[in-house]
């Protein structure tokens, strides 16, 4: 219910495709994901090896396996955010796409599951914490703030991934996300039109949790 509220405030448009570790992490030379965040915790994320005929979701220059043309959000799976912006997953000379993965729950020991990928996006230049939890995105996603005269897309921490996956332009484009009381969201979350298959550990030793976004 939470997630659906957050995204009601959110463009009820897809955005459109693109073939497209820790803070002071480099990508590696596969460009391989092989990490994400469950309730601030950092856990061993494992993208399911590709069958035939299937086609690989990259992102620049990280990878996440296949990726599964489903445009509508399922019930029965997970869902997984690709937040920007975020220190997790970093790629040297190209922070655009500088970002952190998300986790909503884990599936069970070793089970392979469906996640669901959504884009989030903080608007906020004052939302400056580096989001680790679904509970901190749908916070934050719920919350609002006032943009002032002199706001410009330069202003949002996340507008590189609003350019290439949200196809923000200009302030015009987006007036789509502002909220009947005419406030934007700090933070935006839209559903990629796609899902992936993969695994989620527990990590032996972890961040302790944070119970709210600022």
């Amino acid at each position: 219910m939470a997630l659906a509220c957050a995204l009601a405030g959110a463009a009820a448009q897809q955005p459109s495709r693109s073939p497209a570790q820790d803070a002071g992490a480099t990508t590696p030379a596969s460009g391989q994901i092989h990490s994400a965040y469950h309730e601030r915790q950092r856990v061993t994320f494992t993208v399911a090896p590709l069958e035939a005929g299937q086609k690989t979701f990259f992102m620049g220059p990280w990878q996440f396996g296949a990726r599964l043309s489903d445009r509508k959000p399922r019930d029965h799976r997970l869902n997984l955010y690709l937040v920007s912006p975020g220190t997790q997953h970093r790629a040297g000379g190209r922070d655009e796409y500088d970002h952190n993965d998300i986790l909503n729950a884990l599936p069970g020991k070793d089970e392979t599951a469906e996640w669901d990928v959504y884009w989030a996006v903080v608007l906020d230049p004052a939302l400056r914490r580096d989001l680790r939890s679904e509970r901190e995105l749908l916070i934050a996603a719920q919350s609002g703030f006032r943009s002032g005269d002199l706001f410009e897309l330069a202003d949002i921490p996340g507008r590189s991934f609003l350019r290439e996956f949200l196809k923000v332009e200009s302030l015009q484009d987006l007036e789509r996300f502002r909220r009947r009381d005419r406030l934007f969201p700090r933070l935006v979350i839209v559903p990629a039109g796609f899902a992936i298959r993969a695994r989620a550990t527990p990590e032996e030793s972890g961040e302790s949790p944070a119970a709210t976004a600022p």
